[in-house]
């Protein structure tokens, strides 16, 4: 995903390897591959339209890529563990791939965003000939990435839903690039008039998101995000004397190079233990 930052998004080349990828040598559903299309020229539009490519600075082509890419990785897994088929497959790719449609960089009410993004993404897909079953899969995973759910309908997701979840944030529960994109996103939504506690890009903000995560799916875990997840939660840790709030909290305090530098450190040597 790093490599894929330093070219440019190619929102159309991740929806085709996402597709090839998610499909393990299945035919594509008809209308999949005019669909994908079809969202991913719209993306493009839609980054276009912006002032001097002035894209938001999180939940911009980069990141629908991303999310529509690592999707392709997380079903193909799913169905190497006959967990289901080609046709949810297709739709789950889909689904990421028009996941942010039209995001504005905008903090609205929960859930407008997301029906806003379905709602188009239906109609595209629609357009290009996918069967009810299809629209109505890639509707339900659009609407179950909106992060602001009551957990009482988190607990109702099915698997390719929390597969989307997974999807979504893949980058972010990354060491490396999620660290970049907490600081692009803590922009956007100080843009937005949207101030969390503890910030976003700060180690205690990252500290939150990586204890809101649920349990890694199947496919996930042998992605290794359980497991990326619980070492970085255990470097925090060990930077704290055994409490990862306060291994945060000392990292916060200290200059970001020095604490970046820190917490790296920590990450290598339990890779090494």
């Amino acid at each position: 995903m790093i490599g894929r930052r330093a070219q440019p998004p190619d929102m159309g080349g991740a929806v085709s390897a996402a597709l090839a990828e998610a499909l393990c040598g299945a035919s594509p559903p008809r209308g999949a591959e005019a669909a994908g299309q079809a969202i991913a020229a719209t993306v493009a539009a839609h980054a276009a339209s912006f002032a001097g490519g002035n894209e938001p600075a999180y939940h911009n082509q980069y990141h629908q890529a991303e999310a529509t890419v690592a999707m392709g990785w997380l079903c193909a897994t799913a169905c190497r563990l006959d967990l289901f088929g080609a046709e949810s497959a297709a739709a789950g790719v889909l689904a990421m791939a028009g996941h942010d449609l039209l995001h504005d960089g905008s903090m609205p009410a929960p859930g407008v965003l997301e029906r806003h993004s379905a709602d188009v993404t239906d109609a595209l897909g629609a357009r290009a000939g996918l069967d009810a079953t299809a629209l109505a899969a890639i509707r339900r995973v659009i609407l179950a990435t909106n992060p602001a759910r009551a957990p009482a309908e988190r607990d109702g997701d099915d698997l390719l839903c929390r597969l989307a979840q997974e999807a979504d944030l893949f980058g972010s529960l990354t060491p490396e690039l999620g660290w970049r994109l907490s600081q692009v996103l803590a922009r956007e939504t100080r843009a937005a008039g949207f101030h969390p506690d503890p910030p976003i890009d700060s180690f205690g903000g990252r500290l939150h998101l990586l204890r809101w995560q649920r349990p890694a799916t199947p496919a996930g875990r042998r992605l290794g995000l359980g497991a990326t997840v619980a070492d970085q939660i255990a470097a925090m840790a060990a930077l704290g004397d055994g409490d990862a709030e306060r291994g945060a909290a000392r990292l916060d305090a200290l200059p970001q190079a020095r604490a970046r530098s820190d917490y790296l450190a920590a990450l290598t040597a339990l890779a090494r233990d």
